[in-house]
């Protein structure tokens, strides 16, 4: 057995203390979510603490989970966006046969 083992507990202790992560730390190094690009960063980020054991397994699916929902919901407002396009080209067309009458 090491008999230094106790010292290099502390010593290990304190690393883990300086790298805790508080709400502030998180908020900084993450950043706003708001487009696929910060959706990107916060994998990227949430990845690297979860491998580096700053957050519980549990805790980081949840990040995770959280990226996902917000990806599902900008590809429904993108999808939204297509149909409504789509729907209002439809409708000029038709209005654009309409006005030529039978052929």
């Amino acid at each position: 057995m090491n008999p230094n083992i106790g010292e290099l507990a502390a010593i290990g202790n304190r690393a883990m203390r300086r790298r805790r992560l508080t709400l502030t730390r998180v908020e900084t190094e993450l950043g706003a979510l708001a487009s696929l690009e910060d959706a990107e960063r916060w994998l990227r980020t949430i990845g690297t603490w979860a491998a580096a054991g700053m957050l519980p397994g549990a805790v980081a699916s949840a990040c995770v989970r959280s990226v996902e929902v917000f990806v599902r919901a900008q590809e429904a407002k993108v999808t939204r966006k297509l149909v409504e396009e789509t729907q209002r080209k439809i409708a000029a067309l038709e209005a654009q046969l309409r006005g030529r009458g039978p052929a």
